[in-house]
């Protein structure tokens, strides 16, 4: 059995984690098959990540880490950061579905999102310190981002568990649903629709944690000139005649 299912539906990539009796746990070889997912589909301006079964993911497989040296686990690590940066800084807009639960690592996928959708009853929570380890995917810098870092640091150092609404009143997930499959798949074909040349620039300057001015008008200054821009601004005045 496939360890990833991928579809493209017209411009979005939907993929889905599908290790439903492992409750979606991730090795290395379902971060690369998205990995590659990425590369092999081509055309797609939405990725939309989910897991089979109502679970998002419960995090790494465990076992894997019994007979891991520490170069092995470093280069987990890495590759591991390698692709959640790739989907956090790729010109697609992403989504995670999270239903079920999203632990440790699996979390991690969905803070490389640019945008979460959460069910209200969902648990969600960088448990790794309960392992003995701490989270190697980015999520401590990520989820610094996201809320303030006293409570960064309490979720990483307690392995505090959220639920959805509690994720959603942190700002941790964007939007609290009792619907997320059906709500993620409007809210993408809704996201697909925008302008290809914004979305390039505006992921560009949230790549970076401190961007100037002078690179905001730089960026403007190119998207207004494009066919996009031109076309949606005469679309406007046209509809407000």
């Amino acid at each position: 059995m496939s360890v990833l299912k991928s579809s493209l539906t017209g411009n979005i990539l939907i993929l889905t984690i599908n290790r439903p009796e492992k409750k979606n746990s991730l090795t290395m070889e379902v971060v690369e098959e998205i990995n590659r997912a990425l590369d092999e589909n081509k055309g797609y301006r939405v990725v939309l990540i989910k897991g089979e079964g109502g679970f998002f993911s419960a995090g790494a497989d465990v076992s894997i880490f019994t007979n891991l040296a520490g170069k092995d686990a470093e280069s987990f690590s890495r590759r591991g950061n390698e692709i959640m940066d790739r989907i956090q800084n790729s010109d697609a807009i992403s989504i995670a579905a999270v239903n079920g639960g999203a632990y440790g690592g699996g979390l991690e996928l969905a803070l490389s999102c640019d945008v979460r959708i959460i069910s209200p009853n969902t648990k969600i929570g960088l448990t790794e310190v309960n392992l003995g380890i701490f989270p190697g995917w980015g999520g401590i810098k990520r989820i610094s981002q996201l809320v303030n870092k006293s409570y960064a640091r309490y979720m990483a150092l307690t392995g505090k568990v959220l639920t959805g609404k509690e994720a959603f009143e942190r700002g941790i997930a964007q939007v609290l649903s009792e619907n997320v499959d059906k709500d993620s798949m409007d809210l993408a074909q809704s996201l697909a629709e925008k302008s290809e040349e914004s979305v390039k620039r505006i992921k560009k300057l949230l790549s970076q944690d401190v961007y100037s001015t002078e690179q905001e008008s730089r960026l403007f200054g190119e998207v207004i000139e494009t066919k996009q821009a031109r076309e949606l601004v005469q679309k406007f005045l046209n509809r407000t005649k």
